[in-house]
């Protein structure tokens, strides 16, 4: 999937998310006045009222109706960074040249130099530890076909 539609899902979840709390808002505020109300009834300061009932338990619902939709969606969206973060991950290991092998388990890197074994269980901080190597000086030479390309 392109970075493109994968923002575009980004924005629109984030999008969802910051309706709802806005939503969720408005109706705490509407119960808020709804119990001041109600409170200065039953106190005795005002005689009459139009709460009713139905109203309280409506905004309430609809505010626990938002929270779960709202918490679904951070989930979604927190579950899709973390598969989109392995994935690019995994990309880069592999675009430099490490390989995912069972003895010893782990990711290898090697060089002219040395050989590598980069983080085992996880890509993102294997990638992580590989582009600390090679910010650290640990390049690649480039092959005989690569030097005549160039």
């Amino acid at each position: 999937m392109s970075t493109h539609k994968l923002r575009a899902i980004y924005k629109q979840l984030a999008d969802k998310i910051d309706d709802s709390n806005e939503k969720a808002l408005f109706e705490i505020k509407e119960l808020k006045e709804d119990l001041n109300e109600l409170q200065r009834h039953l106190s005795g300061r005002k005689k009459t009222t139009d709460v009713q009932p139905d109203d309280i338990l409506r905004s309430a619902y609809e505010i626990s109706q938002r929270m779960r939709d709202m918490r679904e969606r951070r989930a979604i969206l927190a579950e899709m960074e973390c598969v989109a973060a392995e994935t690019e991950a995994l990309e880069y290991l592999e675009s430099r040249g490490a390989k995912l092998l069972t003895r010893p388990v782990g990711w290898h890197f090697q060089t002219s130099a040395e050989r590598l074994l980069l983080h085992a269980d996880d890509a993102v901080e294997a990638a992580a530890e590989l582009r600390r190597l090679l910010a650290a000086g640990k390049r690649l030479k480039r092959t005989a076909k690569k030097k005549k390309q160039a």
